[in-house]
């Protein structure tokens, strides 16, 4: 990291030399493969990783040379091996085979310091990878969990190391660090998202690429004083991991289907309905106090969609009644029609204004009331 006092080689030789041999011998011992079983190895040459918006599509693979930062100049893989077995297509890659020697540090550049690089490497948890080859079409799939460890700078104990029990080069505990702990992974050559992934078409892990996806990351842990509370606002976001062998340029992806938002013809015919009038009928009428009469109201819809419509009645004349509203159906592109019952009282005389409205029109009808004889 920038700033990162430089270390001495005699130092750096002594932290990858005894404790590191013996670390490997014995994980090597441990992770010894059955006798039914034949070895098998899978080397990535490329990679990318998503998280969000952000890190879209990375390149992470190759990997530098030497650690992404210039005061610890230490080679390292540039890609990642790992190693297992296979017996009647089913894989078993070790965690205890596959130690921080089989992982480089990659970089990704920081999303709001331009030149800021931000290291990251992996590592595998017990029990390892379990999956599935198929010899056959060159797919194959890896089950497991992964740590990722993010170098935030070095560490509180810096020059010495806080554990000697990684093997990475150069030593994961000489750094500040955050670990984000057991994240769920299914690499698979079927998954098309966030990169799309392949058959291997040259044998077991050869020139093909596997993907996972994940909805969010867990939250990072602080290790040696690495300080995560940026980085925690960073990762909770989609993302995924791509890595091949052989492949540089993964396949683009496959566009989404058109929707009716990316192609209006697809879009379902809108139907709307549309009020545009309102008539009482007849305009005028005589009738004798006592009486009844039933009057007409017809709705106009010009639009497309037939619905039901509230129309209100009123009278000027508390002795000529009417009902307060009446509900008409009105069909799409037509007129709906009901009836209007008019009580007239006994002791009923003059006229009476009787009106119809609905969604801003409005008809009237004038009702003479002629006394009884």
């Amino acid at each position: 990291m920038p700033g990162m006092p430089s270390m001495k080689r005699a130092l750096r030789l002594r932290f990858l030399g005894s404790a590191a041999t013996l670390i490997l011998l014995a994980a090597l011992a441990a992770a010894a493969p059955r006798a039914d079983a034949a070895p098998v190895s899978v080397t990535f040459d490329n990679g990318r990783l998503t998280i969000g918006s952000l890190f879209d599509d990375r390149v992470i693979l190759p990997a530098s040379e030497t650690f992404p930062s210039d005061d610890l100049p230490l080679p390292q893989r540039t890609d990642v091996q790992l190693l297992g077995d296979e017996s009647g297509g089913q894989v078993t890659i070790p965690a205890a085979l596959n130690t921080g020697v089989q992982f480089p540090y990659f970089h990704l550049m920081h999303p709001l310091e331009p030149d800021l690089r931000i290291p990251i490497t992996m590592r595998l948890n017990e029990p390892g990878l379990t999956g599935t080859w198929d010899a056959g079409t060159g797919e194959m799939t890896l089950e497991g969990k992964l740590d990722v460890v993010v170098v935030t700078g070095t560490g509180a104990t810096f020059p010495l190391p806080d554990s000697l029990t990684d093997l990475g080069v150069p030593p994961l505990g000489l750094f500040a660090r955050c670990r984000i702990d057991d994240v769920p992974v299914r690499l698979s050559t079927a998954n098309p998202a966030p990169t799309t992934a392949e058959p291997f078409t040259g044998g077991f892990g050869v020139h093909g690429a596997l993907t996972t996806s994940w909805d969010t990351l867990p939250a990072a842990e602080s290790e040696n004083g690495g300080d995560c509370t940026q980085l925690n606002t960073l990762i909770q976001a989609p993302g995924g991991l791509w890595l091949s062998n052989g492949i540089v340029e993964p396949k683009p992806q496959e566009p989404p289907p058109p929707t009716c938002e990316t192609d209006r013809d697809l879009c379902p015919p809108v139907r709307f309905v549309e009020i545009d009038g309102v008539d009482l009928s007849p305009n005028r009428r005589k009738v004798m106090a006592g009486r009844k009469a039933v009057l007409r109201v017809r709705v106009h819809n010009s639009g497309d969609k037939a619905t039901r419509v509230k129309v209100k009645i009123r009278s000027n004349n508390k002795r000529v009644k009417v009902p307060k509203r009446i509900l008409v159906r009105v069909p799409a592109e037509g007129f709906g029609v009901a009836k209007v019952k008019v009580r007239v009282k006994r002791r009923a005389r003059g006229r009476a204004r009787i009106r119809a409205a609905t969604h801003g029109w409005n008809d009237r009808t004038i009702l003479k009331v002629r006394p009884r004889r």
